[in-house]
């Protein structure tokens, strides 16, 4: 019996709560039915920085760095292939205190040079991205131009987007204003040391 009163009083609750909601739901939303949508843009991040001349620029002279690099290694991993061979071939002219000496030796820079180019490799990258983040600041400032312009109040990367119209879209609005203020940018290599701190 005391169970069927309290369930009763609790249905009467929680129907008079479901009725002040649904007040408020229905008053929040009338508010902002008097309200404009907000206008969500589309912008491909990954193009901007790929297919910009800015971008286009700045992927050359990494791919001409890591180039450069790569000959530099082959070059000196021949030298001492070919110091390897000359002291096999000698090794008969040698004591075998001297001819482990000159083995050790030999290896010791293999491998600093393998530390070398792989610190240099690194400094590439880091160098490319710190062009990345210059190239960045630039669009800033554009994103913030085209949201006024279009009276948008979101914008959002075209990777995150499922469907979406293509009027949204401000790629090449937003390419063609990063071509005109930013065409090139030196990419500087970056030691691993600066590049931790």
């Amino acid at each position: 019996m005391y169970f069927c009163k309290a369930a009763k009083q609790f249905a009467a609750a929680f129907t008079v709560m479901s009725a002040v909601l649904i007040m408020q739901v229905g008053m929040s939303t009338s508010a902002h039915a008097e309200k404009a949508p907000t206008v969500i843009l589309i912008v491909d991040m990954a193009g901007l920085f790929t297919n910009s001349e800015v971008g286009q620029d700045v992927t050359r002279q990494v791919q001409d760095l890591a180039s450069a690099l790569q000959q530099e290694d082959i070059t000196t991993r021949q030298a001492l292939a070919a110091e390897a061979e000359s002291i096999r071939e000698q090794r008969a002219n040698f004591t075998p205190d001297e001819l482990q000496a000159k083995a050790a030796d030999l290896q010791q820079r293999q491998q600093t040079h393998v530390q070398k180019i792989a610190m240099r490799q690194q400094g590439i990258q880091l160098g490319r991205a710190q062009a990345n983040n210059q190239i960045a600041e630039v669009i800033k400032p554009i994103f913030s131009e085209l949201l006024q312009k279009h009276n948008a109040g979101l914008l959002i990367d075209q990777a995150n987007v499922l469907a979406g119209g293509l009027d949204l879209n401000i790629t090449a609005e937003a390419m063609a204003l990063l071509n005109q203020r930013l065409s090139k940018l030196t990419v500087t290599p970056v030691s691993a040391e600066a590049g931790s701190q």
